[in-house]
């Protein structure tokens, strides 16, 4: 019987074998990332913003918001360390919201636009003309210059009904209204004119922009100077709904002992209605 000898080296006692190497494990050298706060900040101011920029009424609150939204998404990718999923919700939050806050703008301007310059010539209430017969010229439309209309009668369009009151000097008035009130330059005088006006549209009409009131002089010269701060102005009526009624002043400077026609229009491209002075 033959017998095999170990190979040199071998050692008997399975103590003494040395354990194989394996690499260090490369899990257990990266560190968890850190919850992101700033980022986690930026997405919720970023989800408001989005949606205030999605009402007309609101879109001011929108595009604070945004931007904000927007710095604070920016800064938490920068951080180290730190999560970024909700940093990056936010920039692109911000960044759509942004995009639709200047669309929902436009539509708002557009809309407003469209309204101010939409036809809006004011007309008397009651019938305006009468037929001339044979050669008899045609009489002047109501309400013109050649034929203006007596102070208290209503005039209207689609938008609006309104009536002008007696014009009346007075400085002494607005003197008393407010002590920091300048009086009238020299030659020229304060005159208030009441005004009553109701909101007869489908969508809202504010009188301060809505209506106009000036005094077109003998002189050929139209007036509508600036008074001070005037008692019970209309201008600081709100904004009207259909139906809503605005009662108050209207002031125009005017040259003193001047004759001429005061004149009503509406939106920005109305024609004037003419009404007498006397």
């Amino acid at each position: 019987m033959t017998h095999q000898l170990p190979p040199p080296g071998w050692d008997p006692d399975p103590s003494r074998i040395p354990a194989p190497m394996y690499p260090p494990s490369t899990q257990q050298q990266m560190p968890a990332k850190q919850k992101n706060t700033l980022g986690l900040i930026a997405l919720i101011v970023g989800i408001m913003g989005f949606i205030f920029a999605c009402i007309p009424g609101a879109l001011i609150v929108g595009w604070v918001l945004l931007p904000i939204a927007f710095i604070l998404g920016i800064v938490g990718l920068l951080s180290s360390g730190k999560a970024k999923g909700t940093s990056v919700a936010a920039v692109i939050i911000s960044i759509v919201g942004s995009v639709v806050g200047v669309s929902v703008f436009v539509v708002v301007v557009g809309d407003a636009f469209g309204n101010a310059f939409r036809k809006s010539d004011l007309s008397p209430s009651s019938p305006t003309a009468t037929k001339g017969h044979g050669g008899t010229p045609q009489p002047s439309i109501k309400g013109s210059r050649d034929n203006p209309l007596p102070i208290g009668e209503t005039v209207s369009n689609q938008d609006w009904q309104v009536v002008l009151e007696a014009p009346r000097e007075a400085w002494a008035e607005i003197a008393a209204a407010n002590q920091f009130n300048s009086p009238p330059k020299p030659g020229m005088e304060y005159w208030i004119v009441p005004i009553t006006a109701t909101y007869t549209g489908n969508n809202t009409g504010n009188p301060m922009f809505g209506i106009t009131v000036k005094f077109v002089g003998s002189d050929n010269r139209t007036y509508d100077g600036y008074c001070g701060v005037i008692p019970d102005p209309v201008n600081d009526v709100g904004d009207l709904y259909k139906g809503g009624v605005a009662r108050g002043n209207k002031c125009v400077a005017i040259p003193a002992g001047a004759n001429g026609l005061w004149t009503v229009s509406t939106g920005l491209g109305g024609k004037p209605v003419f009404f007498a002075a006397k």
